[in-house]
């Protein structure tokens, strides 16, 4: 039986665009909730038709009482489900492990285009955890201990991990209020990645974008996403992981815009419903 899935839509409430819709696919530990705060409501005054995702476990998803067991397989499952709601295939726009589940999702299915924000790499977490553990053990050892729901974060360790320095305290009260666990399953999935099984994404129109001051995915790891996909990697300056949040968050939705604006005539009035997910 299909989870009972959170799909939150904000229709274009400037001139409508002849474009597909946007669809905003959530990071570990989120849900739709972090788009809702800045990039629906901008890009639907843009004209755009809006919509975000929170997956299975997630937000008001079903699954939370098993989240542990939910995978990344079940994840791409939800990603399929959600477009089939919209109705027309949209853009889709993944965040971290969204960006992970996006590009799974693109191996068997076709899409107008996709852009990837401060995503997960092809080869997984791995790296990422080997970064931590050297650079900054304290705040592996406490991200693992909250994974486990045997510690709360501060709200500095958050912004430390999460954001700029400069992040105000209502962006942080935000993520201690609404951050969630995570399935384990899930984080496993992205860390024990077999390099020898990724598989190859179709051609497609994509975005690619990374934060310089990302704690957890690194400008290597932003490049070999977008090396995956065959585009050329941009790091955007003065920006932590959470670039729909972050201070300077209107850099990464006028980057994401002005690529919207420059796609193919052709991706912009698709009119498609979508293939068989």
């Amino acid at each position: 039986m299909q989870p009972r899935l959170e799909l939150i839509h904000e229709a274009a409430t400037g001139t409508a665009r002849q474009a597909p819709p946007l669809l905003f696919v959530h990071g570990a530990f989120c849900a739709a909730w972090c788009w809702q705060e800045t990039f629906l409501p901008w890009f639907a005054r843009l004209g755009y038709d809006c919509w975000a995702l929170s997956l299975e476990g997630h937000g008001d998803s079903d699954g939370r009482q098993y989240l542990a067991a939910i995978s990344i397989d079940d994840y791409v499952r939800n990603l399929a489900s959600a477009i089939k709601r919209i109705k027309r295939m949209p853009i889709v726009i993944g965040h971290s492990m969204g960006g992970f589940v996006l590009q799974q999702y693109l191996i068997r299915h076709r899409l107008p285009a996709a852009a990837f924000l401060a995503s997960v790499p092809p080869t997984g977490l791995a790296s990422s955890s080997l970064r931590l553990l050297t650079q900054a053990p304290g705040l592996l050892l406490n991200l693992n201990l909250y994974q486990q729901g045997s510690y709360n974060p501060a709200q500095s360790e958050l912004r430390d991990l999460l954001l700029s320095a400069d992040a105000p305290d209502s962006t942080t009260d935000l993520l201690v209020q609404r951050c969630q666990l995570e399935s384990q399953r899930a984080v496993m999935d992205m860390t024990l990645v077999n390099p020898l099984g990724i598989a190859a994404i179709p051609p497609l129109p994509a975005l690619v974008l990374g934060a310089a001051e990302d704690m957890l995915i690194s400008p290597e790891d932003v490049v070999a996403t977008a090396e995956r996909l065959d585009v050329n990697a941009e790091i955007l300056p003065h920006m932590g992981h959470m670039m729909m949040l972050d201070t300077r968050w209107e850099r990464t939705a006028e980057r994401l815009q002005q690529w919207l604006e420059d796609l193919p005539a052709e991706v912009l009035a698709s009119t498609d419903s979508h293939v068989a997910a």
